[in-house]
């Protein structure tokens, strides 16, 4: 019987895509960027993401630095700190849930424990959380920032583990991405479910579901 419940925060009960894009386009008209170049924005941030999953950089260094390698390829000289920092704060201002998340959080509350493992950026992901009014449903935020390791790394989640003073057979972790949710549980001995609202599956987790009504009825099966 699983006890705890690990959830991911992007993509699986926040909508990231919905905010990015909101505080891109402000960003972005701050600046004077036309909004055609979000492509070249998101290939420099998805190479920094996944030069802080392995380790290479801090997000401290990830933060200016995705922005600092979109300004050399556009040939703009504005301050990457500063868009940085700016970026963060609309970040955090619009927090938005997709679209159910809230209902299931309601069904599933009383019968398990409920905790967050995010690897986002820790003042962006307490403000988004705080803003969409959702900081009750969980006993524990877990923010990579925080804890010094980021998901995958098995310290992460054995931060997680020690923390709530439980065993990985007791819990399960609920994310969307293969390269840090999924190899993170299966490092650290921890079923997994992959979910994607897409119908995306995963070859790598224990179970995939494609929407909050099959994670209901897969976590009845646990029981």
């Amino acid at each position: 019987m699983k006890e705890y419940l690990l959830f991911d925060a992007d993509g699986t009960l926040y909508d990231f895509g919905k905010t990015e894009k909101i505080a891109l386009s402000a960003l972005f008209n701050e600046l004077r960027i036309p909004e055609n170049l979000l492509p070249v924005y998101h290939e420099g941030n998805r190479k920094c993401w996944d030069m802080y999953e392995k380790g290479e950089i801090t997000l401290e260094e990830l933060e200016p630095l995705r922005f600092q390698l979109f300004f050399d390829r556009i040939g703009n000289n504005a301050d990457s700190t500063e868009a940085g920092n700016e970026y963060a704060r609309l970040l955090g201002e619009n927090g938005i849930l997709i679209d159910g998340a809230r209902e299931f959080l309601d069904e599933v509350r009383e019968r398990y424990h409920l905790e967050i493992i995010t690897n986002g950026i820790a003042r962006v992901q307490k403000a988004r959380f705080k803003g969409t009014d959702t900081l009750h449903y969980f006993e524990n935020i877990f923010i990579s920032q925080e804890i010094g390791y980021a998901k995958p790394d098995p310290r992460f989640f054995s931060h997680v583990l020690s923390d709530l003073d439980t065993a990985p057979e007791n819990c399960l972790v609920i994310g969307d991405s293969d390269s840090s949710d999924i190899k993170g549980a299966i490092n650290s001995g921890i079923d997994s479910v992959f979910i994607s609202f897409t119908g995306k599956t995963s070859s790598l987790a224990d179970h995939s579901v494609s929407s909050y009504q099959e994670l209901l009825s897969l976590l009845d099966d646990f029981n």
